[in-house]
C-alpha cells in the first residue's frame, strides 16, 4: 500500500486525536471505560479505512 493512500487517514486521525487530548484532558475527563472506548473507536476507524483502500486497490 502507497503511503499516499494513508495521507486522508493521518489527516483524520492525527487532529481527532490532539483535539480529543486537550478536550478531555481540560474540559471532560474520560473515565477508564470511555477512554477504552474511545480507543477503540479510532482502531476500528482505523481498520475499516485501510480494508476499504486495500478492496479498492484489489478491484482495480
Amino acid at each position: 500500500m502507497k503511503f499516499k493512500y494513508l495521507l486522508p487517514l493521518l489527516a483524520w486521525i492525527i487532529p481527532t486525536v490532539i483535539i480529543s487530548l486537550i478536550m478531555f484532558k481540560y474540559d471532560a475527563p474520560l473515565t477508564n471505560a470511555q477512554y477504552i472506548g474511545f480507543t477503540a473507536l479510532l482502531i476500528s476507524a482505523c481498520i475499516t479505512y485501510i480494508t476499504g483502500v486495500r478492496l479498492a486497490i484489489k478491484d482495480k
